[in-house]
């Protein structure tokens, strides 16, 4: 029952949708059957959401970073293979009410994973094994969610694996995780997992070992996905990869490169605001990114000296964009 997950590259193409509201009426031909898989992607703060979605579309479609709370609301990416168009619903982190308030988050920490989990067809619950102190049980928040959805399938990514190097330590956690159960029978075998703490859901409908970082492991989640698509006319045209605009993506990728240049709370007191933007007909893209700071002091340190971190950080974000366009990017940060 337990899988290994990659991903194809699709060629070039700079297509993404203008607004999330547009959706394709437009089917390919008459005998053509399309189908249909929405997943919503759930977890707790920086466990790899983000990063199991672009490794698994081969492009950056969602901002990612090393610190907590870069997804700020939810996103869409859309994998398309053959007949079979997956909509990804990339989510913020879940947090409690008291956390929102914490560390002044936007509602979307609240709204988007109830959103997106009434939306979906199927749930993807993503798990840190490298944390020691979390990895062998699930958050309560992601119980209380399944258990809210538990008429929907779910199945369960632990991420993070090549941290664990003992097979049997990795045994272990999946026992605790599922209750050493799949869709609620035990697996065969074994018995049902017995604890005074609830630490999982038994009802996961398969369980995937993975490392988001270095695509290992992804192949077997993209074909499951696709297996799993029902008859459906297409959300969006073949082409399409994000349900965001070229735009929005480019100021969510400078505010993920500002998260992992940046120390302590510095860049969550940054805003970048799209100063210049443009497309020329070889889909090579310019853009000039204003990142407005709280005083000349914070400026001073987000530039380093001779405003040598500020040219990391844009061609750090360059290389990441063209990942993310699959062509040629010029990006120019401006502190105001």
């Amino acid at each position: 029952m337990l899988r290994n997950l990659g991903l194809i590259f699709r060629g070039f193409e700079v297509k993404f949708s203008t607004k999330a509201s547009q959706v394709s009426d437009i089917a390919p031909n008459e005998d053509f059957v399309t189908k249909l898989l929405k997943v919503a992607v759930i977890g707790v703060p920086n466990v790899g959401k983000s990063t199991f979605i672009n490794n698994l579309m081969d492009r950056k479609v969602c901002p990612a970073s090393s610190k907590v709370h870069t997804t700020r609301a939810k996103t869409q990416a859309i994998f398309t293979e053959g007949d079979s168009q997956i909509v990804f619903l990339d989510t913020p982190g879940i947090v409690t009410f008291q956390e929102y308030k914490k560390f002044g988050l936007e509602k979307s920490f609240l709204r988007d994973s109830k959103a997106s989990l009434r939306e979906a067809d199927i749930i993807g619950v993503i798990h840190d094994a490298s944390n020691i102190w979390t990895r062998e049980k699930l958050d309560i928040k992601i119980i209380r969610l399944l258990e809210d959805n538990k008429d929907k399938p779910s199945f369960l990514v632990i991420n993070k694996v090549d941290i664990i190097k003992s097979k049997r330590k990795l045994l272990d956690v999946t026992r605790q995780l599922t209750e050493n159960c799949i869709e609620g029978a035990p697996i065969p075998g074994s018995k049902p997992f017995k604890s005074s703490e609830i630490k999982g859901w038994p009802h996961f409908s398969d369980v995937f070992m993975v490392s988001a970082l270095t695509g290992s492991g992804l192949d077997e989640v993209r074909t499951y996905l696709v297996k799993n698509a029902k008859p459906g006319e297409w959300l969006y045209p073949g082409e399409v990869w994000s349900d965001k605009t070229a735009e929005e993506i480019i100021v969510d990728s400078v505010r993920a490169k500002l998260l992992d240049f940046l120390p302590q709370e510095i860049p969550y007191n940054l805003k970048p605001e799209m100063e210049f933007f443009n497309i020329n007909e070889k889909g090579v893209i310019s853009s000039v990114v204003l990142v407005h700071c709280p005083s000349e002091r914070i400026a001073k340190l987000v530039a380093g000296e001779s405003e040598g971190k500020l040219r990391q950080i844009n061609e750090s974000l360059q290389v990441d964009l063209q990942k993310t366009f699959h062509n040629y990017v010029k990006i120019k940060l401006v502190l105001k």
